[in-house]
């Protein structure tokens, strides 16, 4: 399918790449975008060969959030906002899904935030696996700035995980700008790299998951989404358990094995 909003290239075997390209609006969310975004995402659930996504945007920008001037959204979606129950099925779920179907995907997904990632762009990049920032990223819970509430798209389960709750309180109820350095420094992202070195960065990292076993990839992001909300320890182990049996018999498990091996011999 061709797409207007975004582009997916795979720029190595087993790497998919997803541009967001909307760069004169700074990548804003428009319906069209978000709707293309959905059927992508559907589309790489089943395409098994991909193995890690990376997402940025095109130019300065990462993600700017929703489009607030998109024609779509103030022509035929306006009656939604007349409504709570309208709004919430034909926008609001729209915009919150890109994140579960993200956090859904059999792919480790890479954010790499070459710049702005504002309201959704900050949502999109926390529900990646790894994010790694350029020197102009930053990262805006634009929500309540405009009289949202601040919990949108995942970010009220998403951050105070990664930075504490204290943090992602302060963050979240002003709405105030994070920029990369202090995103690194709180555990917003996973690291801050320089501009020229950022996509690059974000491929190394790319190739090195790709050089793990299909099925200890995939088993891993399982684990780390599950676990996040697991009743107990024990819990988390008996799926750890599961998880490390099924990989133990599997030809890439002994492959690796005798591979190490032959390492420790020589």
């Amino acid at each position: 399918m061709a797409f207007t909003t975004i582009r997916f290239t795979e720029p190595e075997p087993g790497v998919g790449l997803i541009t967001l390209s909307r760069p004169d609006r700074l990548n804003a969310l428009s319906l069209d975008m978000v709707e293309e975004l959905h059927t992508l995402f559907t589309q790489l659930y089943h395409r098994k060969e991909v193995r890690v996504l990376l997402i940025t945007g095109q130019g300065r920008g990462f993600c700017s959030g929703a489009d607030l001037k998109d024609a779509r959204l103030r022509s035929e979606a306006a009656p939604a906002f007349s409504s709570a129950a309208l709004h919430l099925e034909a926008i609001q779920k729209k915009y919150a899904n890109l994140v579960l179907e993200m956090r859904r995907l059999p792919q480790p997904i890479i954010a790499a935030v070459n710049g702005p990632a504002a309201g959704g762009g900050m949502s999109l990049a926390l529900a990646a696996d790894v994010v790694i920032a350029g020197p102009d990223a930053s990262f805006t819970p634009s929500f309540i700035n405009i009289g949202l509430s601040g919990g949108e798209m995942g970010t009220t389960y998403f951050l105070p995980k990664q930075v504490g709750l204290a943090r992602a309180a302060e963050i979240l109820l002003t709405g105030r700008t994070v920029p990369a350095a202090e995103a690194e420094r709180i555990g917003l992202v996973s690291r801050l790299v320089e501009r020229e070195r950022l996509m690059e960065e974000a491929m190394d990292t790319a190739r090195t998951m790709i050089a793990k076993s299909p099925i200890g990839l995939r088993f891993t992001k399982e684990a780390l989404n599950l676990n996040l909300t697991a009743p107990s320890l024990e819990a988390a182990i008996e799926l750890e358990n599961r998880n490390q049996s099924m990989c133990c018999c599997t030809s890439e498990f002994f492959g690796a094995i005798e591979t190490f091996n032959k390492r420790r011999q020589r």
